[in-house]
């Protein structure tokens, strides 16, 4: 499943949250029926809602008065579907749980986030599989003007009492834009990391534009744990839209995915270019 999803990534290099009926809350979606890039019936604040492709919904995020509750994250080519819990504690995400439709679960993870000084600083994630449990240490780190730079993971894998794997996501941005993400996966000596071990993909993101990043309406910190399932969507808490990604697998070449949107007057997406990939907003 996990396959999949990174598949369907490298087709669509969007996170597929979807689930097959309509499911917002009472204050329906604005639709942007019919709208080819010029012009919406929003003009005031708005969230994202929905992404479609075609006549199949990619992602849909359940939300009340602005406030995201859940995501629903699917793979568009079976009924295979993620739904993702948000808890929060005040303005603050404390918990993430997802968990998918799959018998046996080949995701059931829960995430508990921490807070220094309003920011995000660490998590942690419980897993179970079957009778296995794994367990994952986060360390969120910023450079000195404050922006992200390093997510850390070190993993407890199979019911492990000590740490077995380390996980580096290093983030390299320009003009609020993440340009490059870096994710370094190795195995651990004791209590540190085996770089004789380490296996190094490569993600850059390229030829931003400069409208709004529809993911800011959303938290900032659900896309950051996100990011750790799908390390591929980091350009989601980017402040613009990247117009190509590159994927550097140590494997093989580089591979280049390029992205184009038509835009309403807003300055916010409304579609690719194509007009098969839509994006609906609710007003808020």
């Amino acid at each position: 499943m996990i396959r999949k999803f990174l598949f369907l990534s490298l087709a669509v290099l969007a996170l597929s949250f979807t689930i097959s009926c309509d499911n917002t809350t009472e204050d329906p979606p604005n639709q942007n029926n019919g709208n080819s890039g010029g012009g919406t019936t929003i003009t005031g604040p708005r969230i994202l809602s929905k992404i479609t492709s075609g006549n199949v919904a990619m992602e849909e995020y359940i939300t009340n008065a602005g406030i995201l509750s859940q995501a629903y994250i699917r793979d568009v080519g079976s009924t295979n579907t993620i739904t993702a819990t948000v808890t929060y504690s005040a303005d603050k995400i404390t918990k993430i749980k997802y968990q998918d439709n799959v018998n046996p679960h080949v995701i059931d993870n829960v995430y508990n986030l921490s807070y220094t000084a309003g920011k995000l600083s660490g998590f942690t994630m419980d897993q179970t599989i079957m009778t296995m449990t794994n367990h994952s240490d986060f360390t969120v780190y910023y450079d000195a003007n404050g922006q992200l730079y390093r997510i850390v993971e070190k993993k407890k894998m199979g019911n492990s009492a000590d740490y077995t794997h380390y996980v580096e996501s290093k983030f390299t941005f320009s003009a609020g834009n993440v340009a490059r993400l870096d994710y370094t996966t190795m195995l651990m000596d004791g209590a540190n990391p085996d770089p004789s071990t380490s296996i190094l993909m490569s993600y850059a993101y390229d030829n931003y534009d400069s409208k709004i990043n529809p993911y800011n309406t959303l938290p900032k910190e659900y896309f950051m744990v996100t990011g750790t399932l799908f390390p591929i969507n980091s350009n989601s808490i980017s402040f613009n839209n990247v117009g190509k990604i590159t994927l550097q697998n140590p494997a093989g070449p580089p591979i280049s995915v390029p992205k184009g949107y038509l835009y309403d007057s807003q300055n916010y997406p409304v579609s690719d270019q194509g007009q098969v990939v839509k994006y609906i907003y609710k007003a808020l």
